[in-house]
C-alpha cells in the first residue's frame, strides 16, 4: 500500500475515535428581526496570520487543533459563537509550497467539529499573502481554495477582474462584500478589508478602505445590523485611522490581522483587537447589547499553550498532512540527487548551534538578534570577492517565528525559516541612500517585516521618538560615519529592490544599482549561503549580537495603540 492510502486510512480511524461537537448553526440574516428587550450577548473568537497548521515550538504553542478546543469550550455557554480569521492563511508556509494552501483550508474546515458540513458561523478575510500566487493564471487556484472553504469569506474592497463570462475571476456563493448573521440574539453585520500592498494580476483595483467602511457600515445598518464588525487585514495605524475618521459612521469594532503581535486599542470608544501570529494567542470578544441600546465590549487574549489540549480529530488531520508532505518532499529530494529515499530527510541535521538562536518574530522583527547577525554576516562573506562592505535582509524573509535551542539545526528548520527564494545581489549605493535605508527599517516598529537584520554598518534607533542617527560603516579600523557622497557596496535580496513588488517600502533601491559584473549575483540565501555555512561550521555556530543596532532607550516593544491618529 502506498504512503498516501495508509495516511488516509489512519486518518479515518482516528476521526472515528474522536467525538465531534456539532453545534446548531444560526440563520444568516438578510432582513431586520423584531427588536428584543432583554440584554443580549454574543461571543467572537478570532485568529490572524496563521501559517502553520501544527503550531510553533515543536507544536507546543498554537495549532489549529488548540483553536478547535478553545472554540468548543466557549460554545458550551455560547453555542452560536462566531469564528473569525483576519487573513494570511494560504501562504507562505513550508507546506504551502507543495499544497498551495489546500492543507490549511482542509484543517480550518474542521473548526466546527464537522469535517463535511458548512460552517455558518465562520468568516475569513483575504490577507495580502493570499495573493502570493499573483499571476493571472493563478486566479483559478485562489478560486479553488475559496470553493473548498466550508465557511464564508468577506471581501469589501478588493475588486477582482472579470473573466470572459463577465463574472469576477474570484467568486463564489460563500464570498461576499458583507454578511449579516445572528449570534446571541444580536444581528451582527460583518465586512472585510484588505491591505493593498500586494496587487495580483487578477485584481482590477483596491477600493479605499475608509470610504468602503463608511458605505458598508451604513448599508449593513440599513439592512438591520445592530452591531457592525470590520474584519480587516490592514496595518494597525490604518485600522485606528479608519475608526478615528468615521466615528459613528464606521464599524463598532475592528478584528484585525497583518500585524503579528497582539493589541487592544481604544479609538473614541470603538475597539481594535488583534492576536499574535501563528495562533500563539486568540482574541475572545464578548459583545453585550444592553436594554438601553448601548454596546458593551469586553475582551481577553487567550494564550494557546500546552495547557490547552489539542482536539484529536483536528490534530490527526494536521499530522496526516505533515506526514504526506514529508513523504513527497523527501521523495522529490531523492529524485533530484539520484539517491535512495530517506523518508526522514527533514530531520537530517544541516548543522548545529552552541548557543540558543533568536528567531521568534517579536524579536527578529524589532531588534538585532544573534541569528540575524549571523545570516547577514554570511551575506557579506559570500560577496567578499566582489568587495561587499555591508548587507541587510528584511525580517519578513526570515519566517521561522520561534527561537531555537542550542543543538542540532534540521533541514525542516531551514526550510521553514526561508519561506521564499531569496536571490542576493550586490548593489552600489551612495552613503545618502544607506542613510535612507536605516530609517525605513524602523518604520512600523516593532513587528513589521521591513525591520532589517544587518551587517557591516550600524545605527542608533531612538525608540521613544522613532528616529535614526549615527549611521556608520563598520570597518577593520572601527566604525566611521557614513559620508553622503561615498559609494558603498551592499548585499541584499532582490525583493527589496525589485519594483514589480512593494519592496517593503525600500523605494530608494532599484535594479539600476546592481553591480552586474559580480559573479556571485543570483546566489540563493538559503541553498547557496546559509546551508553550506552551517555544514562547514565544525562544532556548530556560536553567534552573539554585538550591538550593531543600538536601541535607546533599550526596549523591544512599544504600545501599538499610542498616538491615536486624528480624523
Amino acid at each position: 500500500m502506498s504512503r498516501a492510502p495508509r495516511l488516509a486510512t489512519s486518518l479515518l480511524l482516528l476521526l472515528a475515535g474522536c467525538a465531534a461537537n456539532r453545534a446548531t448553526a444560526p440563520v444568516v440574516m438578510t432582513a431586520p428581526a423584531p427588536a428584543a428587550r432583554n440584554e443580549r450577548t454574543a461571543v467572537l473568537l478570532a485568529i490572524n496570520d496563521v501559517y502553520r497548521i501544527e503550531g510553533v515550538d515543536g507544536g507546543t504553542i498554537g495549532s489549529i487543533a488548540r483553536v478547535r478546543t478553545l472554540r468548543q469550550e466557549l460554545e458550551r455557554d455560547h453555542p452560536d459563537l462566531l469564528m473569525l480569521h483576519a487573513g494570511d492563511l494560504l501562504f507562505p508556509s513550508f507546506l504551502s509550497r507543495t499544497f498551495n494552501g489546500r492543507q490549511m483550508i482542509d484543517v480550518l474546515n474542521d473548526l466546527d467539529g464537522d469535517p463535511k458540513g458548512f460552517d455558518q458561523r465562520m468568516f475569513a478575510v483575504f490577507g495580502n499573502h493570499e495573493f502570493d500566487k499573483d499571476k493571472l493564471k493563478d486566479a483559478s487556484l485562489l478560486g479553488q481554495r475559496v470553493a473548498e472553504s466550508q465557511f464564508r469569506w468577506v471581501n469589501g474592497n478588493v475588486v477582482f477582474a472579470e473573466g470572459a463570462d463577465g463574472r469576477p475571476l474570484i467568486a463564489g456563493d460563500n464570498l461576499a462584500r458583507s454578511w449579516i448573521v445572528e449570534s446571541g440574539g444580536i444581528r451582527i453585520g460583518l465586512f472585510g478589508l484588505t491591505v493593498d500592498i500586494k496587487k495580483p494580476e487578477y485584481a482590477a483595483r483596491f477600493l479605499d478602505p475608509i470610504e468602503t467602511a463608511r458605505q458598508l457600515s451604513a448599508a449593513l445598518r440599513r439592512q438591520g445590523a445592530e452591531v457592525v464588525v470590520a474584519l480587516t487585514h490592514l496595518n494597525a495605524r490604518d485600522d485606528r485611522r479608519l475608526l478615528a475618521t468615521l466615528g459613528a459612521d464606521g464599524p463598532d469594532l475592528v478584528i484585525g490581522g497583518h500585524d503579528h503581535e497582539h493589541m487592544a486599542c481604544d479609538v473614541g470608544g470603538r475597539k481594535v483587537f488583534k492576536a499574535d501570529a501563528d495562533a500563539r494567542t486568540a482574541t475572545v470578544v464578548r459583545l453585550t447589547l444592553r436594554t438601553d441600546g448601548k454596546l458593551g465590549i469586553d475582551y481577553h487574549l487567550k494564550p494557546l499553550t500546552p495547557d490547552v489540549a489539542e482536539d484529536c480529530g483536528v490534530d490527526g488531520k494536521a499530522q496526516s498532512w505533515l506526514a504526506l508532505h514529508e513523504g513527497l518532499f523527501c521523495g522529490q529530494e531523492a529524485g533530484k540527487k539520484g539517491t535512495p529515499l530517506d523518508p526522514n530527510c527533514l530531520e537530517k541535521e544541516d548543522g548545529s548551534s552552541r548557543t540558543p538562536l533568536e528567531a521568534e518574530e517579536n524579536k527578529i522583527r524589532g531588534s538585532e538578534t544573534n541569528f540575524g547577525d549571523w545570516i547577514a554576516d554570511r551575506m557579506v562573506q559570500a560577496f567578499a570577492s566582489c568587495g561587499a562592505q555591508a548587507a541587510f535582509i528584511n525580517s519578513g524573509s526570515l519566517r521561522l517565528n520561534q527561537d531555537l535551542p542550542a543543538g542540532p539545526i534540521t533541514r525542516r528548520t531551514i526550510e521553514e525559516l526561508f519561506a521564499y527564494p531569496s536571490p542576493l545581489h550586490l548593489l552600489r549605493i551612495k552613503g545618502s541612500t544607506l542613510q535612507q535605508v536605516a530609517p525605513r527599517a524602523i518604520a512600523g516598529w516593532p513587528g513589521s517585516g521591513n525591520w532589517l537584520q544587518i551587517s557591516g554598518f550600524s545605527f542608533t534607533h531612538d525608540t521613544a521618538n522613532g528616529k535614526v542617527s549615527d549611521v556608520a560603516l563598520v570597518t577593520p579600523q572601527g566604525p566611521r560615519p557614513v559620508q553622503p557622497d561615498e559609494d558603498i557596496l551592499v548585499v541584499t535580496g532582490d525583493y527589496l529592490f525589485d519594483p514589480s513588488g512593494d519592496r517593503d517600502g525600500y523605494t530608494m533601491l532599484d535594479p539600476s544599482l546592481v553591480v552586474n559584473d559580480c559573479a556571485v549575483n543570483g546566489k540563493d540565501l538559503k541553498a547557496d549561503i546559509v546551508v553550506p555555512a552551517l555544514q562547514a561550521a565544525a562544532g556548530g555556530i556560536d553567534p552573539r549580537a554585538d550591538g550593531r543596532i543600538r536601541q535607546v532607550p533599550e526596549k523591544t516593544s512599544v504600545d501599538p495603540c499610542a498616538g491615536e491618529p486624528a480624523p
